[in-house]
């Protein structure tokens, strides 16, 4: 069995799960750091630069973030592209996915996508390290409770920890069901012998959280946070709460209101494991 252990300090939070009483992850968050990683931004194209296949976007932060062609995804790829140069039929650009043609890799060149100036959807997948800016990419994901939904990346993926194949192709038949074409996930390991109508549930919150962040992309002022991912406490809980869970303490009173809260949403009939220390 395992337990998830919140303590909170007036200058960080720290967050273990323990399995067996052995200490098997640890995390911790700082109260004056702000956490980009997973954010989404409504950004600026500030310079393009062909001979490293990298582009400097804006996205309102002290540093511009960094967007390698290999983080654009294959669809923006191609439809920017299309308006400067003509692609022959069984020709994609080398960027976001693998591709089977090796002649693409040489006539993908991140000039011919992005232009200084252009708006852009971006997410933050690194977060900025000393004097280097914030990793970018196009190629989205959201994290779910039994998958991370990939809204331009038409594959799906699961779980190693999911070993046996019956359920497997059960949970890749369930998910390639509900999704949209088009559209990808990584199915989670949390989604082990879920019924197809949770999981379902989990999906369609996906896909109004994306339509949300399209929405507010479309109203917003370039160089504009849109969204990001719920706090740490609450990421940890989603992406490790399942029956295994005896436990999940907290020394905070407001944070096991909030974790309460959280878990009757997710899971209510595990809401009654959130206990005070």
């Amino acid at each position: 069995m395992k337990k998830i252990i919140i303590n909170h300090k007036p200058w960080q939070t720290r967050i273990a799960i323990l399995a067996a009483d052995q200490l098997e992850n640890i995390y911790f968050s700082a109260h004056a750091q702000t956490t980009l990683e997973r954010a989404y931004f409504k950004s600026t194209v500030a310079k393009v630069l062909p001979g490293i296949q990298t582009a400097f976007i804006d996205i309102g932060q002290e540093k511009a973030g960094f967007l390698h062609i290999s983080e654009i995804d294959r669809d923006l790829a191609l439809q920017r592209m299309s308006k400067t140069v003509q692609l022959e039929d069984d020709e994609s650009p080398q960027v976001g996915l693998p591709v089977k043609n090796p002649k693409s890799r040489e006539k993908a060149d991140i000039s011919t996508i992005l232009k200084e100036g252009d708006s852009l959807l971006v997410q933050v997948s690194k977060e900025p390290v000393y004097q280097k800016g914030a990793k970018l990419t196009t190629c989205f994901t959201i994290p779910g409770r039994f998958i991370v939904l990939m809204p331009n990346i038409p594959r799906v993926g699961i779980s190693k920890k999911i070993a046996e194949r019956e359920e497997r192709v059960r949970l890749k038949g369930i998910v390639q069901k509900h999704l949209p074409a088009g559209m990808g996930a990584i199915i989670r390991t949390t989604s082990e012998e879920r019924h197809e109508s949770e999981i379902a549930k989990d999906v369609q919150f996906l896909l109004k959280t994306w339509q949300e962040i399209q929405e507010k992309y479309t109203a917003a002022q370039d160089k504009t946070e849109i969204f990001r991912d719920i706090d740490l406490c609450l990421q940890i809980v989603r992406d490790h709460l399942d029956n295994d869970v005896e436990e999940v303490i907290t020394d905070d009173k407001k944070n096991q209101s909030e974790l309460y809260s959280f878990i009757r949403q997710i899971e209510p009939e595990l809401s009654h494991r959130v206990k005070l220390y």
